[in-house]
């Protein structure tokens, strides 16, 4: 009989498991209590189990941990994490202290199916989806990291899916995953300080925005459908018409949320003032927010990043217009672990 990942299972599914091996339903809170909130890694020392009900549990499951392959330290003090699959896969996970508030950013694929031209990860190619435990355990695992468990409060306040890969590729064991992070007491994530961002899988969307607690980012990067073709080639099977209506209807279904539109500034490319206007333009009428990126580096991209000073005057050209608009403050860069900058092509057997 193979093991199951318990991280892989929800609480519902649990409760059903359980049943079949004549547990009753009040021990899967207590296992999810051991898992989630002490960050337990095995039945063994459950204090509140017997032996043999420690035994019944590790024969029947797992609890999952990748390997911490290698940590890199900012002089921010972000903290990137290459992390080794059970496969040989390789991805990266990056923790981002702040003031008010500590983030992990946790990838959902190995590689990127999407292939944005400006991004690392698409670079590097798309191998495959993550499962659920490689996702939850990745919060997991920085909160090891960290020695965190044993505190009175969270030292994890958000979590956004925005590391390597397109979430809505991966949607069911994404939505899991976050579902799972949930659990606990003293260690539960709220869903409104989880943030997933997309390029916009347009018949996903309309599927999930209905019942999306989760907060919303898109990641948008180009005021018209020729500029946005060229760097995202996803946008020609979901161009911005489509994509911009199913956002006008997750306005409606969610009235006091904003969407957050992604735009990173490639010098000549997107920056104009007349790419302002246009963009201006496109989001009339949607109930959001624009948050500016600059362009991270990488070995092999063809792109230049916006001068400090366009930027600047696209965000007041946003502003004046009555768009909320923000510079993101990227963390990381000295590390290749800020936004674009993931990627996964490093093989855990070549580190051996």
């Amino acid at each position: 009989m193979s093991l199951i990942g318990i991280l892989n299972c929800n609480k519902k599914q649990l409760i059903q498991q359980f049943n079949n091996i004549n547990l009753q339903k009040f021990r899967v809170n207590q296992v999810l209590d051991w898992i989630y909130d002490k960050g337990y890694t095995t039945f063994c020392n459950m204090t509140n189990f017997s032996n043999e009900l420690q035994d019944l549990l590790s024969k029947h499951y797992y609890i999952y941990r990748p390997k911490i392959i290698k940590t890199s330290k900012s002089i921010d003090g972000t903290i990137k994490f290459l992390l080794g699959l059970n496969d040989g896969n390789t991805i990266e996970t990056v923790f981002i202290p702040e003031i008010n508030r500590n983030t992990i950013c946790i990838s959902s694929q190995v590689g990127c199916v999407v292939g944005c031209k400006f991004c690392n990860t698409g670079y590097n190619g798309f191998k495959r989806n993550l499962t659920v435990e490689e996702i939850v355990s990745q919060v997991l695992i920085v909160k090891d990291y960290l020695n965190s468990w044993n505190t009175s409060s969270n030292i994890i306040t958000n979590i956004v899916v925005m590391g390597m890969g397109e979430p809505l590729f991966n949607w069911n064991n994404v939505s899991i995953a976050l579902e799972n992070l949930q659990i606990g007491n003293s260690q539960a994530i709220s869903p409104k300080h989880i943030t997933f961002s997309t390029s916009g899988i347009v018949p996903v969307l309309k599927q999930i925005i209905n019942n999306l607690d989760y907060n919303l980012a898109i990641s948008l990067h180009a005021p018209n459908n020729d500029i946005r073709s060229h760097i995202m080639p996803i946008n020609k099977l979901y161009p911005l018409q489509d994509l911009l209506e199913v956002c006008k209807l997750y306005n409606r279904l969610n009235k006091n949320k904003l969407i957050t539109f992604e735009y990173l500034m490639l010098d000549g490319i997107n920056d104009s003032e007349t790419h302002a206007k246009q963009l201006v333009k496109l989001l009339h009428g949607i109930k959001c927010k624009v948050n500016l990126i600059k362009f991270n580096s990488w070995e092999g991209d063809n792109f230049n990043g916006s001068s400090m000073d366009r930027i600047k005057l696209f965000q007041k050209l946003l502003n004046n217009s009555g768009i909320v608009t923000t510079i993101r403050c990227s963390k990381g860069q000295d590390i290749m672990a800020a936004c674009g900058q993931l990627q996964s092509q490093v093989n855990i057997k070549m580190l051996q």
